[in-house]
């Protein structure tokens, strides 16, 4: 009877209507029957989905069964039909609590659903975006590595494969009460942060005054010449320190990222660390973590804090200038040298020439030529 509801669908009352309709007065006229809720009682939320609709019902036991308060079920939309059947339980949880939030608000709850899809849910470590929205985590993502680095404690129930992925991320952290921090290959100490914090940040950082993506464009190309470049660099330092075997590379790549980012680039003049934060980043050895005693101790007003950020603001963007100075004038160079080799000829007419065509692919190994013709000069 629900397709009776659709836009533009003619109001036929079938022999399948009728008999779903009185099905429907049956059932509402049996038990179990409608009860008044009891905000002293936990509420109890089972929710189901079919192939096309999500159900649920709010209830609770004040007996030993399960009296039902509300019903709620709908049809889902073109796009929800084809999730995958994970994606229609977790809804339909999603949907119960949305419909019966002035029950569940501030009172203890149990939901039932079908356990072994939402545990493949929790389990799944690459869930699609749309599971991570749905879903939501209270506790911190690091709060293992806080809990080891505080207080030595290692969470239960590990394999041993876990563990060792543990051990081996939980040595770049460390705890600084009441903050955890993480040493990142380039040197730079960041601090974790969780849940509202993380958005506030990321609101500060592209809502500000001085902050944002300057100078983006809104649209990009394909594919980027200057990332394939970088990438013919990373490859370069990873063969010359692990060797042929890409299997490692991996492992490496946060080092290998950390000496592309500090050498000395001749087309900017400068490294591509200290473009991005204004000064030469710390060897590992020169690094003394201070970061938070710092905070506690620096008390700027606002004046003051502002002067000094326009100042660091007035430096950067020297400094990126000089870098596109530099830029401009190695590009310069490169096209003299480039043009220095090619000789200057004289043709005539009835003169004979070959054409060269430098976007022809040409495998390698093939006994084939980017030079074509003869043609005649007219």
């Amino acid at each position: 009877m629900t397709h009776l509801l659709e836009k533009e669908t003619p109001f036929v009352f079938s022999k399948e209507c009728v008999d779903a309709f009185n099905i429907l007065k049956k059932k509402l006229k049996e038990d179990p029957i409608l009860v008044v809720p009891e905000w002293n009682l936990p509420f109890e939320l089972m929710c189901d989905a079919s192939d096309f609709a999500i159900g649920a019902v709010l209830g609770q036991r004040k007996t030993k069964h399960f009296q039902p308060i509300h019903y709620a079920s709908k049809m889902m939309t073109g796009a929800q039909i084809h999730y995958t059947t994970t994606e229609k339980e977790m809804l339909a949880v999603v949907y119960a609590f949305e419909k019966f939030w002035p029950y569940l608000v501030l009172s203890k709850s149990i939901v039932y659903t079908d356990h072994s899809a939402l545990q493949y849910l929790i389990n799944k470590k690459d869930a699609k975006p749309r599971l991570l929205r749905l879903s939501y985590d209270s506790t911190p993502w690091f709060a293992d590595i806080a809990n080891f680095h505080a207080g030595n404690f290692i969470k239960k129930g590990l394999t041993s494969q876990q563990k060792k992925k543990f051990f081996k991320d939980v040595k770049h952290y460390f705890w600084d009460d009441p903050y955890l921090f993480r040493i990142y290959a380039d040197q730079i100490i960041r601090r974790c942060v969780h849940g509202q914090e993380a958005f506030d940040i990321l609101k500060a950082c592209h809502e500000g005054l001085t902050e944002g993506h300057h100078g983006a464009n809104l649209t990009a190309k394909k594919t980027s010449g200057q990332v394939e470049v970088s990438n013919r660099g990373l490859k370069r330092i990873l063969k010359g320190t692990i060797g042929e075997n890409r299997a490692s590379w991996s492992d490496k790549l946060d080092d290998a990222l950390w000496a592309f980012h500090t050498t000395f680039k001749t087309p900017i003049g400068c490294t591509p660390y200290k473009m991005v934060y204004g000064k030469s980043c710390h060897l590992p050895i020169e690094l003394e973590h201070r970061a938070y005693w710092a905070l506690k101790h620096v008390n700027f007003d606002l004046k003051t804090a502002g002067d000094h950020r326009k100042l660091q603001l007035n430096e950067l963007s020297e400094l990126r200038d000089q870098a596109y100075e530099n830029s401009v004038i190695y590009k310069e160079r490169t096209k003299k040298l480039h043009d220095s080799k090619i000789k200057n000829h004289i043709f005539n007419v009835g003169d004979q020439v070959l054409l060269f065509n430098s976007r022809l692919k040409i495998f390698s190994g093939k006994l084939k030529t980017r030079w074509s013709g003869p043609f005649t000069i007219t």
